[in-house]
């Protein structure tokens, strides 16, 4: 086998490891809320007082999440990514055997703690394990794994629970994480973690999160998970309302916009590593899916278009992701990468856990086309946002 393909080969282990445990983050996410009517009957508590565990379980991912990327710098990638993953795992595992609602709270937010460090140790673990040329299709692997993660977690978890019961669900699941966490360090010759010398050169730099591009990111993310958060949180019953769907097609048409969402995201990675212009590649596809969600909105075409555009919109969203990551790593100091995806992608858990509130109030007013409208409107704010970020931070390769 030539140099090249040992090469090749190495990286290829090295993304579908990384992946895999990207996969589990997602679907620990989603581990518990389709097991809520089991568990409420069987603990005694309230359907409020399960989704406050899910509350706390992101507000600890959004709280740590940047110390933890300082940490990955400091002292490297792959260490904490495999006792992240063992603390998320072994969490989970133990909310199946919570016999009341605060056992449930407290091995949520430490499943919450564990989570912090998938994103700061993914992308700094990626960098240093996949060269430049193909780190866009590296990328695109890495965020395909996530949407699988929440394809898969509802599938999972509802069979596990009517074959036994939701507690042998959760441990079921739990116990995928902390197996995963011991085979990683078998390939630790596979995911590099060479990055020692400049993580001396920037780590501990608090002011770099203050740069106007790394701040410019952090928006992009709060905007792009703001506008994600209207589609998978309100379209359904936006359709239901706007085009007289059934909850059964409106469901369907989500589907079909994630799954085509998966498409995108897997062309996408190889649009990243042959473009010259991320930033370009950004500004279209978001410019052309608020187009398309503009139409959805209006109410004026035809349903059977109305549905090709929102499933477009699904596939601009995806081309986006491989670009957007590569972006912002070829802007990013170097020994800063878990740092700068730390806090950047922090905003997600902003966008996500603040842009419902406005969705719900648009829809008591009586106006489910404005799910569509805000939608659009930030998803064009975001294109403003990538031109500003196009200036590299101080220190960057660029």
């Amino acid at each position: 086998m030539t140099a090249a393909a040992t090469t090749v080969r190495r990286e290829v282990e090295a993304v579908g490891l990384i992946s895999a445990a990207h996969f589990l983050s997602h679907f620990y996410q989603l581990a518990l809320p389709p097991l809520f009517i089991l568990i409420r009957d069987d603990i005694g508590t309230s359907f409020l007082a399960l989704g406050s565990t899910v509350a706390a379980y992101n507000i600890a991912t959004a709280v740590l999440q940047t110390p933890i990327g300082f940490l990955v710098d400091r002292i490297g990638a792959r260490g904490v990514l495999i006792a992240g993953l063992a603390v998320n795992a072994a969490a989970i595992s133990a909310a199946g055997l919570a016999e009341s609602y605060w056992a449930m709270m407290a091995a949520m937010m430490a499943a919450g703690v564990g989570n912090a460090v998938f994103h700061p140790a993914d992308f700094a673990l990626l960098s240093s394990s996949v060269d430049d040329r193909r780190l866009g299709r590296a990328f695109s692997v890495h965020s395909l794994s996530g949407s699988l993660g929440f394809a898969a977690a509802p599938v999972f978890m509802l069979f596990m629970a009517s074959v036994w019961d939701w507690r042998t669900a959760l441990i079921a699941a739990g116990a995928a994480g902390l197996a995963l966490a011991c085979v990683l360090p078998a390939f630790s010759g596979a995911i590099r973690d060479n990055r020692a010398r400049e993580r001396k050169q920037r780590s501990g730099d608090w002011t770099l999160l203050l740069d106007r591009t790394i701040l410019s990111f952090f928006g992009f993310y709060a905007l792009s998970a703001a506008a994600g958060a209207g589609i998978s949180g309100f379209s359904v019953v936006a359709f239901i309302a706007i085009y007289g769907a059934s909850p059964e097609l409106a469901g369907g048409i989500l589907t079909a916009f994630y799954l085509l969402t998966g498409l995108g995201v897997a062309a996408g990675g190889y649009i990243a590593d042959r473009s010259h212009r991320p930033d370009a590649v950004l500004g279209i596809c978001y410019a052309a899916a608020a187009c398309a969600l503009i139409a959805v909105a209006t109410g004026a075409l035809a349903f059977w278009l109305v549905v090709a555009a929102f499933c477009l919109a699904g596939v601009f969203r995806g081309i986006v992701n491989p670009s957007r990551d590569v972006l912002l790593k070829r802007l990013t100091p170097a020994g800063a990468v878990g740092t700068v995806f730390g806090f950047v992608t922090t905003g997600f858990n902003v966008g996500l856990g603040t842009a419902p509130v406005l969705y719900g109030w648009v829809m008591d007013l009586g106006r489910p086309d404005a799910v569509f409208w805000i939608a659009a409107g930030f998803t064009v704010l975001t294109i403003g946002i990538v031109f500003a970020a196009r200036r590299p931070v101080a220190g960057s390769a660029d």
